[in-house]
């Protein structure tokens, strides 16, 4: 009889910790539900890891690795290997072509806004060179809280405010 009385408290005890394991679980799926989606919509956008690290290999072997990825799905035959490789090759070579005119263009870009910026801080009073500086301080901050607020939420991380306040008298 005391024995039994001691299964049931072990028994109660055991149940009623399952229960309130079960129910924090369940709570903590329920708050994750809405952050999830978020979250694949991000890693959606970014490339897949193949492809990310396919930027540091010669176009042969990112011909290779997409017609073994692809062969493995469709199960080609030589012939079909042979061609989709001709093409894997010829499309990667001109990504490759293309990738190298970007960086030239972007590099010349960037000088030309570097000349555009010196000439025009040259016409500038020393006073007004001041004041620009700050005006650009001011916006950096303020692209940088919408970058948080975009992560974070309005809110800010946790629910806590952001550290970083708008000033709407200068807008």
């Amino acid at each position: 009889m005391i024995v039994e009385r001691a299964k049931r408290k072990d028994m109660k005890k055991i149940l009623s910790l399952t229960l309130l394991l079960s129910g924090l679980t369940l709570a903590t799926f329920a708050q994750q539900d809405g952050k999830a989606n978020d979250s694949s919509v991000k890693k959606e956008r970014r490339l897949p890891k193949k492809e990310r690290h396919m930027e540091r290999k010669s176009p042969e072997e990112i011909a290779k690795v997409r017609t073994e990825h692809l062969d493995k799905q469709l199960k080609f035959t030589e012939a079909q290997r042979n061609e989709v490789y001709a093409l894997q090759l010829a499309q990667a070579k001109r990504h490759e072509a293309h990738r190298s005119e970007m960086k030239k263009l972007q590099e010349k870009w960037k000088a030309e806004a570097k000349e555009s910026h010196d000439k025009f801080q040259q016409t500038l009073t020393p006073e007004q060179q001041q004041l620009m500086k700050e005006k650009f301080a001011n916006a950096k901050n303020k692209k940088m809280l919408r970058k948080r607020e975009d992560y974070r939420g309005k809110e800010g991380f946790r629910g806590r405010k952001p550290m970083i306040k708008e000033d709407k008298s200068e807008l």
